[in-house]
C-alpha cells in the first residue's frame, strides 16, 4: 500500500522593518496604552515594524531557502535614517505613528518586493505601500476608535531611528516572532 506523503506545514511570515531602541520601547507602550484604555491589544503581538512585504504563507523550507538571497540583498544596501511624525489612521480601526516620506525606503521596499515575487511569484503585489508603525488595529472596535482617535491625533510624536537590517517574522503561538535578522552594508 503506498504511503501518503505529507506536506510540509505552511506558516505565515512577513518582512519588515524592527525599529531598534528606544523607539521600540516607546511604541510599545502606545499600544499598552491603547489596550489599556480602549481595549484594542491586538498589536502587542509583534514587535513595532514598518512592513515591507505583508504577511504569506510558506513552509520553513521556502522561507530557508530565500535567506541567503535576502540577507545578500540586505548586505548590499546602505542604512538609512527614517522619522516618526505624530499619528495618523485607516479609516476607523488602525491607528499608527506616521513615517514621512523617504525615497530611499520607497526604493528599498520595491526593489526588496521585487526579489521577493521572484521566490513567491503566486504573491499578489499590496495596492500601495504606505509606512507606517501599528499602535491599534484589528480589535480597535468602532465605537471605541473616536476616543481612540482624540487621544492619539492629540499627541505629538516626533522620533528619528536608524535602521540597519532587515528582518523576517514567523507567525507561532498567536504571536510574530522574529525568525532572522539580516544586516545592511556595513563600512
Amino acid at each position: 500500500m503506498p504511503t501518503k506523503k505529507h506536506k510540509p506545514p505552511k506558516r505565515l511570515h512577513f518582512i519588515a522593518l524592527v525599529v531598534p531602541e528606544p523607539v521600540q520601547t516607546e511604541l510599545t507602550d502606545f499600544k499598552h496604552l491603547a489596550r489599556e484604555r480602549f481595549g484594542a491589544g491586538h498589536a502587542l503581538n509583534a514587535p513595532a515594524h514598518i512592513t515591507l512585504v505583508p504577511p504569506f504563507f510558506a513552509t520553513e523550507a521556502q522561507v530557508e531557502d530565500f535567506l541567503p538571497l535576502l540577507a545578500e540583498f540586505a548586505a548590499n544596501h546602505p542604512p538609512f535614517d527614517l522619522e516618526t511624525r505624530n499619528f495618523g489612521r485607516f479609516g476607523n480601526r488602525v491607528i499608527y505613528a506616521d513615517v514621512t516620506p523617504h525615497p530611499e525606503l520607497n526604493r528599498f521596499q520595491a526593489e526588496l518586493f521585487e526579489l521577493f515575487k521572484s521566490r513567491f511569484p503566486s504573491y499578489r503585489k499590496p495596492n500601495r505601500f504606505h509606512p507606517h508603525l501599528t499602535v491599534a488595529h484589528r480589535d480597535l472596535t468602532p465605537e471605541q476608535f473616536p476616543a481612540a482617535w482624540q487621544y492619539f491625533s492629540a499627541q505629538s510624536y516626533v522620533r528619528q531611528f536608524h535602521v540597519d537590517r532587515l528582518s523576517v517574522l514567523i507567525h507561532r503561538e498567536r504571536k510574530w516572532h522574529i525568525k532572522a535578522q539580516l544586516p545592511f552594508e556595513t563600512t
